[in-house]
């Protein structure tokens, strides 16, 4: 059975020796890393080579294209490298708990069972969010974030609940989701997308990795309260267009929840009025008041 962890880096020297010890710390040893450096400018790229030197049995390869191309096609090189059964994503500054692999795979393993190995399906699991000293800050990021992992396939739409770092997925749910297309969210929600949408994602509620927030975070866990709602509205449309383009022949336009599918990727196009009557109908809905609000309101 193989199992490949997918690291994508950037300029991480700072974090990347805790996180390569947290994967050799694994409960579960039969797996492979795959590695792309995103073209760092510090440190990274020598102490990659000098890890490689010394676990030569536990790297698949290095892509040593040096280029910088962002978080998301970097994901998509990697996976487009990667051959094995089950992969998982990693980021450079997380640090891993010894049973992550082995947890997640076993359920993994067990949502499986009698399904085959057709199905595009994922496992993800909380995580505690801690500061970069590794000072707790939350001990659960879902309960932080208010997160309801049970959400309906339309709440996925504009309400992630699936961190990349924290899943494990199906080789069919890989090859049913990459390359993530330019229009998508990062790649560990265009992924929670498809799976809920035609596979399975499943939440595993157990905190499996230590989340670290610093001034550098791409994404990071605080709740974003300046937010710029037209541009949200216009993201979450033109990735439903491009899901909607991609998986026409799976979709059912006389299901209800297509037409929801399909009333979201038609937003940016309707006049003011048009779009909240929209978005009432269909209940496009944020879990915050605020945010509602905002949305409801915008011109």
């Amino acid at each position: 059975m193989q199992v490949q962890i997918l690291l994508s880096t950037y300029n991480g020297e700072r974090w990347l020796s805790e996180l390569l010890a947290s994967l050799l710390w694994q409960t579960h040893k039969h797996w492979q890393l795959i590695i792309r450096d995103d073209g760092s400018t510090d440190n990274t790229w020598a102490l990659l080579q000098a890890w490689q030197a010394q676990h030569p049995q536990r790297v698949k390869c290095v892509i040593s294209e040096r280029e910088h191309v962002g978080t998301t096609e970097s994901f998509n090189r990697l996976v487009a490298a990667s051959d094995a059964d089950y992969l998982l994503f990693c980021d450079q500054d997380d640090v891993w708990f010894p049973e992550k692999v082995e947890l997640q795979l076993n359920a993994l393993l067990a949502l499986e069972t009698g399904q085959g190995k057709a199905n595009a399906n994922l496992v993800h699991a909380d995580l505690m969010v801690v500061d970069a000293s590794k000072q707790l800050v939350a001990a659960s990021f879902w309960q932080a974030r208010g997160f309801n992992t049970q959400q309906s396939k339309q709440h996925y739409l504009i309400n992630n609940v699936v961190t990349g770092c924290a899943t494990i997925l199906k080789r069919a749910a890989a090859d049913l989701a990459f390359p993530v297309p330019t229009h998508a969210f990062l790649h560990g929600r265009w992924l929670a997308l498809v799976c809920v949408w035609l596979g399975t994602a499943q939440a595993l509620p157990y905190q499996l990795l230590f989340y670290r927030q610093h001034s550098t975070n791409q994404i990071g866990a605080r709740r974003p309260f300046n937010f710029n709602i037209a541009a949200r509205v216009k993201a979450w449309s033109t990735q439903a267009q491009a899901f909607t383009q991609r998986y026409a022949t799976r979709l059912d336009p006389q299901q209800a929840d297509v037409q929801v599918l399909q009333a979201l990727s038609r937003l940016t196009e309707l006049k003011a009025w048009q779009r909240r009557q929209s978005i009432v109908r269909h209940r496009l809905y944020k879990p915050s008041l605020l945010e509602n609000v905002a949305l409801l309101l915008l011109e």
